[in-house]
């Protein structure tokens, strides 16, 4: 059963990337012509959240001759196809891989062309997807390139293609290079929908003949941009706030509207010409960049900002606390509504995988509104295939339910031996009550949940709850630090690692985490902004930062030494990595 959604609305009309089906196509075929040739050979990667989740691929018999200078080309002889299934046989499994999904090729229009041609000769139901080229996509990425080829992106990406020309090997080239553009289009691009996206690729490419006027006028400007994290200021020529950006490094970042042809939009080629000046704020790290510039667009209002700068949606599950009998669902956005929200998750199938898991296992109802109850209902078919405790028939008290919401909140959190401690003690009881029945139920529960729990671990987060200090790379031997209280920036600090100022770090902790230090967040969609981003980076940047979690310390001498630790191992990788590559 599909997993109940609290607001489908964004879903339906603004799918994001992360949340859409994508299936790259590569076809090995006798000959160029869709009609009068013949596919010896398909294969399929199905990409999802980011990854390939899913592939499919088989030698095809053509029924026809495969000319000599196609066999030196791809390998694929007469006899290799001499055994292989006819198409009728394999274009339905092609036809039901492909489903919805958009479909990606490089050069996509051939490999599509023999793909609808062949359904059609089979009488199977004709694709009703958009296309995605890689090709398109290069030539709007990379200007400079004079090359689109797969084989000139792969050795420009460093991608050893296996088995070149062979369907499978140029499908998996294709994957990886499609997989770089997404990240360079949300970091540099901002595009985070599949409309976005699948537009992107017929944008007007221009290209600038000559100086422009501009050129003259900025040039001072461009070459003092440093290279390093930061939010830059475009100026008009009042000198008001015409746009306002963040960048992992502020000279290639800036530079990229000015000096090269990226297929930009036509409103950014005109905020282009609206440009007269440029400045800057160095900072330490890309995190403080991203804070920093949703905190100057909210103070300063850029009129651009509103025009070009969207960010990318990221869904939560969300407890309706504030219901007697509480819900559980998932929606893209943050409301102040008091209701708990755990995540971010990476993308609408993962929060459904886990959104399935907890209704298996535990039993909320999974009704919409609010209910009433009385010994006279008749409980729903969720009671009966025991996904739910049928509250409205009084069924199931108050106190027992929200002992599964509070299990749903360990469970997500990651705590997991607490939920199994419940449930054994629980299913104790009943069994010590002869309710065997019960006893049965709970001992099935348990064993789903130890299940799970090998499967996936959750270790998501109530975003209010988040009190964290995420420790960050920055220039030369410092670590940005930064104390995350209820999910808002509480403070940041700048530390030498070779010269760790306990003292101002301890009372830091003390003020942040250890004292009735005020209410954060005030309910403003700002705050709710930068608990998004923080969120977020925690999801996705994981890697770039040592997140540590401030609620498990009984005291901030505890929190200081797992903080105080944690400096020393980054500074100790740091070292060694910078012996290793002295020594390279």
């Amino acid at each position: 059963m599909k997993a109940r959604t609290v607001d489908d609305t964004s879903f339906k009309h603004i799918l994001q990337i992360a949340d859409t089906d994508f299936v790259v196509c590569d076809v090995e075929t006798t000959g160029l012509h869709p009609e009068r040739n013949r596919l010896t050979e398909i294969a399929l990667l199905r990409i999802r959240g980011n990854a390939i989740v899913d592939r499919y691929s088989s030698l095809i018999n053509p029924r026809q001759f495969i000319p000599e200078e196609v066999q030196r080309l791809t390998g694929i002889t007469n006899e290799m196809v001499y055994t292989a299934p006819d198409a009728i046989q394999v274009m339905p499994d092609v036809r039901r891989f492909i489903g919805d999904a958009v479909f990606i090729g490089h050069n996509v229009r051939f490999d599509r062309a023999f793909v609808d041609a062949t359904l059609h000769r089979c009488g199977i139901e004709a694709l009703q997807v958009p296309n995605l080229c890689t090709a398109r996509l290069a030539r709007r990425l990379m200007p400079q390139k004079s090359r689109a080829s797969l084989g000139a992106l792969a050795a420009h990406y460093n991608i050893r293609i296996k088995n070149r020309h062979r369907a499978m090997g140029d499908a998996e080239a294709t994957a990886t290079v499609f997989l770089k553009f997404l990240q360079i289009l949300d970091e540099e691009f901002d595009i985070h929908e599949t409309g976005e996206l699948i537009s992107f690729q017929n944008r007007q490419i221009y290209r600038i003949t000559g100086a422009p006027k501009y050129f003259t006028r900025l040039q001072e400007n461009l070459a003092e941009l440093p290279h390093r994290p930061g939010v830059y200021f475009f100026h008009d020529k009042r000198g008001d706030v015409l746009y306002i950006g963040k960048a992992r490094d502020l000279k290639e970042r800036v530079s990229s509207y000015f000096y090269h042809n990226i297929g930009h939009t036509e409103k950014i080629r005109r905020l282009v010409r609206g440009v007269h000046g440029i400045t800057w704020k160095p900072l330490e790290t890309e995190l403080s960049a991203l804070l920093n510039e949703s905190r100057l667009i909210k103070q300063h209002q850029p009129p651009y900002n509103t025009q070009l700068k969207r960010y990318r949606k990221y869904p939560f599950i969300r407890i309706d606390a504030t219901n007697d009998w509480p819900t559980i669902g998932w929606c893209y956005d943050l409301v102040d509504d008091g209701a708990e929200y755990f995540g971010p998750f990476r993308s609408r199938f993962a929060v459904e995988d886990a959104l399935d898991s907890i209704n298996k296992l535990f039993m909320l109802r999974e009704c919409d509104g609010s209910i009433k109850p009385s010994p006279s209902a008749v409980p729903c078919l969720y009671h009966d295939i025991k996904r739910c405790g049928a509250p409205c028939a009084q069924l199931m008290s108050s106190e027992d339910y929200q002992r599964e919401v509070d299990d749903i909140v360990l469970f997500l959190q990651g705590e997991q031996d607490g939920v199994l401690d419940r449930l054994r003690a629980r299913m104790h009881r009943r069994a010590e009550d002869l309710d065997f029945e019960g006893a049965a139920v709970l001992r099935d529960r348990l064993s789903g949940v130890e299940r799970i729990i090998r499967q996936q671990q959750l270790m998501v987060h109530s975003v209010r709850k988040q009190n964290l200090i995420l420790v960050t790379y920055a220039r030369r031997s410092n670590v940005e630090i930064h104390f995350i209280k209820s999910g808002m920036l509480a403070a940041q600090l700048l530390v030498d690692q070779r010269n760790v100022p306990e003292r101002e770090l301890f009372t830091q902790i003390e003020d942040v985490y250890f004292s009735r230090q005020e209410e954060l967040f005030m309910g403003g969609k700002e705050d709710i902004d930068e608990m998004r981003i923080i969120a977020s980076w925690c999801l996705t940047r994981r890697d770039e930062s040592v997140v540590l979690e401030v609620e498990g310390c009984t005291s901030a001498a505890e929190a200081m030494e797992l903080l105080k630790g944690t400096i020393e191992e980054m500074s100790n990788g740091a070292a060694a990595s910078n012996d290793g590559a002295v020594g390279a």
